[in-house]
């Protein structure tokens, strides 16, 4: 199989006639979340496609759109894309329209976001400790609750040790592996329609503008197709999506962050796959997964930027 570049700019075009760079900033390392991913990269889906695919190193949160506005301006004939959740790439952009990205699709029907704890939160102040580019969001949710940003790599140890009171989490990845340490389930609060909260999508597909017209759109268009097909075989057969996600791992290097919010066994990937599947599965719509509604996302768009206009 072949390996696709990680740590350099697109790679050069070469082998198939329609064969097409392509750059991909994904917002975390190479994990089941990326399912769809790893299985189009490791049964070749991309290249069969034509499309020469690389990946951008993972860059801090927050500026993902940022990065693929660089990479776009500097290889203006490549097609550059990106990952990011809706709470996030809407803000982002609002903020500064010179990024000019657009949301091409989603991954996941609704985000798995939450906080976990130890105790109930509606039983006292919590120290809640969040990624940086999702304080403000946090704090708006729970106002009467200390917010603070905190680092993600040693989240579970920070909540476990009594370091912080509760930890932004995802249903999919930081609750499983609590459940692990714990013997039991952490208290889960979930995010989206609390007090009415709208977090719209996660893991939501996007580009730099210029590629949504001409060739370009072609290959934004074969992504996808390629990517929703993987997502189409990991929710046929998870246990071997599983094992193609390690397997992309060990070609991308993409998943180098020592963190404390995984567990070492086959048996917690599969869990972890499926319930990224289920979120997946919320996307289909008509013939196909990763369909954005658009009454839905501008729902979310307008309590998301009602925040910001607050501020």
């Amino acid at each position: 199989r072949r390996t696709p570049s990680t740590n350099r700019a697109v790679s050069s075009l070469k082998g198939k006639r329609f064969q097409h760079a392509l750059a991909l900033q994904l917002d975390y390392y190479m994990s089941p979340q990326f399912a769809g991913v790893a299985s189009a990269l490791v049964n070749n889906s991309y290249d069969s496609k034509g499309i020469d695919i690389s990946f951008l190193p993972i860059c801090p949160v927050g500026l993902e759109q940022a990065n693929v506005r660089k990479h776009q301006d500097a290889n203006p004939s490549a097609v550059v894309m990106g990952t990011v959740e809706q709470n996030i790439f809407v803000p982002t952009l609002a903020a500064n329209p010179g990024l000019k990205t657009t949301a091409v699709a989603t991954m996941f029907s609704k985000s798995p976001l939450c906080i976990a704890s130890l105790t109930d939160p509606n039983d006292g102040k919590l120290k809640i400790g969040t990624h940086e580019d999702t304080v403000d969001i946090m704090t708006r949710i729970f106002p009467s609750h200390e917010v603070v940003a905190s680092p993600r790599a040693t989240k579970n140890t920070d909540l476990l040790s009594g370091g912080l009171g509760a930890i932004q989490a995802y249903t999919t990845t930081e609750v499983p592996a609590l459940r692990r340490a714990l013997g039991h389930d952490p208290v889960v609060t979930h995010l989206e329609g609390l007090n009415g909260t709208k977090l719209g999508y996660s893991q939501v597909v996007f580009t730099a503008d210029e590629c949504l017209h001409g060739d370009q759109r072609a290959v934004v268009q074969a992504f996808c197709e390629a990517t929703f097909e993987g997502w189409a075989n990991a929710i046929r057969n998870p246990e071997q999506a599983a094992e193609m996600v390690n397997e992309a791992k060990k070609m991308l290097g993409l998943d180098d962050e020592a963190n404390d919010h995984w567990h070492p066994s086959s048996e917690f990937d599969v869990e972890m796959l499926q319930s990224c599947n289920d979120y997946v599965k919320g996307t289909f719509q008509g013939d196909r997964y990763g369909v954005i509604n658009a009454a839905r996302w501008n729902e979310a768009n307008d309590w998301i930027l009602k925040g910001k206009r607050r501020g």
